[in-house]
């Protein structure tokens, strides 16, 4: 009789933490929701603002990929590593969130692009909500390593938070989330009828508001799949960067056709993704460009691990950019 095969440590972590503390590593909504600072955002309104815990989770998902990187899964350390969440019910202490803030060089910068495209949402005149209740991870983890049943439970609970809201728009700052509120949730479940928009596609409809961006030099865009394939958005960035008067240029592999960042496999096979980030980073720095544009918070953390010496690339969110023009 052929051995029954294991679920992988990491995987039974990220969905257990999903199901119970919805984000795959069990932070706590104060954390998710500390980006907000003084912005004073009413819980409900027109429009919702929506992170998906996505560019808060990066730092922290960074570090416990490095981590496993170095330790041996059949080790005693990655026992206790993967173990250690079974104390969170007792203490209230998440073992791999410690040890990941720790190393989470970046959390500042991940946390500030909320805080970024809120401003520039608001600046451009756009009234916005934001209830940390709904603000739950995206679910987009369940979906992709197929734990379709908790994904149906978990899309029930983020559907009704969100209906409480009374939002009629639902702006996303994660293609990932835009994908799947609206290619994934309304097919499981009764979901909000609410109008599912990108930062992306709310920013281009008031391009014609945006104060330029003082940048002399070419940047090179760097398509989402996400965005690109599943949501089909890419000339919006285009005419965002004309309105700005910035000029750009196109790797080989760019809209439709682009090619993937490595952030998908990051966590189950992290020495592949950086292979395959490091890819991508050539492809980018071989149009001669120095700067490189990113509209999901993925594809910016796995570029940037791509980056060396031969290949000094400066990697941008969207957010980022277009908020030096807010600076000013």
């Amino acid at each position: 009789m052929p051995k029954k095969k294991k679920l992988p440590p990491v995987l039974a972590l990220i969905r257990d933490n999903i199901v119970e503390y919805q984000n795959p590593l069990a932070l706590k909504p104060k954390e998710i929701a500390s980006w907000v600072k003084d912005l004073k955002l009413p819980q409900k309104g027109e429009i919702l603002f929506y992170t998906g815990s996505e560019y808060q989770l990066l730092p922290y998902i960074d570090s416990l990929v490095k981590t496993l990187i170095y330790v041996d899964s059949s080790s005693n350390l990655f026992s206790w590593l993967m173990g250690a969440r079974k104390i969170v019910n007792k203490t209230g202490i998440n073992a791999e969130k410690i040890y990941a803030s720790v190393l989470a060089k970046d959390k500042e910068r991940f946390y500030s692009v909320n805080y970024k495209a809120a401003i520039i949402l608001q600046k451009l005149g756009y009234d916005l909500c934001y209830d940390p209740r709904a603000d739950m991870y995206t679910g987009a983890l369940l979906d992709e390593l197929g734990f379709w049943q908790e994904l149906k439970s978990y899309a029930a609970i983020l559907s009704e938070r969100i209906r409480e809201t009374e939002a009629k728009v639902v702006v996303c700052t994660s293609p990932h989330a835009a994908e799947m509120f609206k290619l994934i949730y309304p097919k499981l479940v009764d979901f909000p009828d609410i109008q599912v928009k990108t930062f992306i596609e709310l920013v281009w409809e008031k391009r014609h508001l945006l104060p330029a961006v003082d940048e002399k030099d070419p940047v090179v865009i760097h398509d989402s799949c996400r965005m690109a394939r599943e949501l089909g958005i890419s000339q919006e960035i285009r005419d965002v960067l004309d309105a700005v008067g910035v000029k750009y240029i196109e790797p080989l592999r760019c809209r439709e056709w682009t090619t993937c960042c490595g952030g998908p496999s990051k966590m189950l096979f992290p020495e592949i993704s950086k292979t395959i980030s490091k890819r991508r980073v050539v492809e980018l720095a071989d149009t001669g460009a120095k700067r490189a544009l990113i509209s999901c918070p993925y594809c910016l953390s796995s570029l940037e691990s791509g980056v060396d010496k031969n290949h000094p690339m400066i990697m941008d969110d969207m957010v980022e950019f277009l908020f030096r023009g807010f600076k000013d």
